[in-house]
């Protein structure tokens, strides 16, 4: 059972530490299930409840509401509002799979989904998810990612990854639920479980509904809300439908074409790789320095790093500051060519 692997491999790990950094497993269990969220104390189920068995999970498969776990299947999300430019997400089932092999609960495979991220045909980033299907339930399950950026000289730079049974600064990382099997409304559980890197849950919200975006529009589709516990600003709200998948985000869009939907053209998948957008290399107008002074400015306090990064269709400074006000590190993000304040983040 899934809580032998979190014994096992927690074991393992505290065996490796020094007594000075071990911690009781009781206590990270304990706020497995109850965090604060906001404020208030937030009840959701995690690999306790769900009796998952090694032998059960498969590469393959279709949950009702999610999108089939089959080799080449691809979709596309796109948000032509979206503040940074002409958003567009493409995803693809690749035709491979992730080895696992945790201690206590046992070897399986996972499918590798790639998606990739575009700001007005430009690569903006590019993950790998790692998913698996219960066999017994069709519930949908999250076994972690590798991501990369694109900088601002369209390099691929490694983002960060998260792996189910390594540690995660609070013991050790846990599936996540992406969708049960069967949705009942109300319902909440964990959909990411690495505390540092990806840590978040989800509320059932609806059923039944009736939703329409550019594929068309579908019938009994669901609604939930995925809340970020790392950062509590972070709430998206998606719409999966049967049949089908994910129609529309908050974040991504919405649904313009999809293998699972023959009069929607999927051709154009791959596009901006085919015929690449040709960017002009950025030429900064302000240096790291007034930068800096502009992000002070902004969130008084001690100024930890400066580096150029590219969100969306702009170039910016991301000045990391920890605020003297509360203690919190704040990104400031400056356009490197006005010198305008275009965001922060904590």
């Amino acid at each position: 059972m899934m809580t032998a692997f979190v014994g096992a491999a927690a074991q393992a790990i505290e065996e490796a530490k020094s007594p000075a950094e071990t911690k009781p497993r009781t206590e990270a269990a304990e706020q497995t299930v109850e965090r604060t969220q906001g404020g208030a104390r937030v009840q959701f189920s995690s690999i306790e409840n769900w009796k998952l068995k090694a032998e059960n999970l498969s590469p393959t498969g279709h949950n009702p509401y999610y999108f089939p776990l089959k080799p080449g299947f691809k979709f596309v999300m796109e948000k032509p509002d979206h503040p940074w430019g002409a958003y567009r997400k493409e995803v693809i089932v690749l035709d491979q799979t992730e080895p696992f092999d945790v201690p206590g609960f046992g070897k399986f495979e996972a499918a590798v989904v790639q998606e990739e991220e575009f700001f007005d045909g430009v690569l903006d980033q590019n993950a790998q998810n790692w998913f698996a299907i219960d066999k017994t339930t069709n519930a949908m399950y999250a076994f972690g990612e590798i991501s990369w950026e694109i900088d601002h000289a369209g390099r691929k730079v490694f983002a960060g990854t998260w792996r189910v049974g390594e540690p995660d600064g609070n013991g050790i990382a846990e599936p996540g639920l992406l969708m049960p099997g069967e949705f009942k409304v109300g319902d909440k559980y964990l959909y990411e479980a690495h505390e540092l890197e990806a840590y978040g849950w989800t509320k059932n919200d609806a059923d039944g509904l009736t939703i329409t975006v550019p594929a068309g529009t579908f019938e009994d589709c669901v609604q939930v809300t995925e809340n970020n516990l790392t950062n509590p600003s972070d709430i998206t709200q998606k719409w999966w439908c049967k049949g089908v998948g994910l129609v529309k985000d908050t974040s991504d869009g919405e649904l313009v074409a999809s293998d699972a939907l023959p009069d929607t053209d999927i051709s154009d998948f791959g596009r901006f790789h085919k015929n690449p957008v040709q960017t002009v290399p950025p030429v900064a107008k302000i240096d790291g320095l007034q930068a800096t002074e502009i992000a002070l400015k902004e969130i008084p306090g001690e100024v930890n790093s400066v580096q150029i990064e590219r969100m969306g269709k702009r170039n910016i400074y991301a000045v990391e500051i920890i605020s003297s006000a509360d203690g919190i590190e704040w990104d400031v993000f400056i356009d490197i060519e006005t010198g305008e304040v275009v965001g922060t983040d904590n």
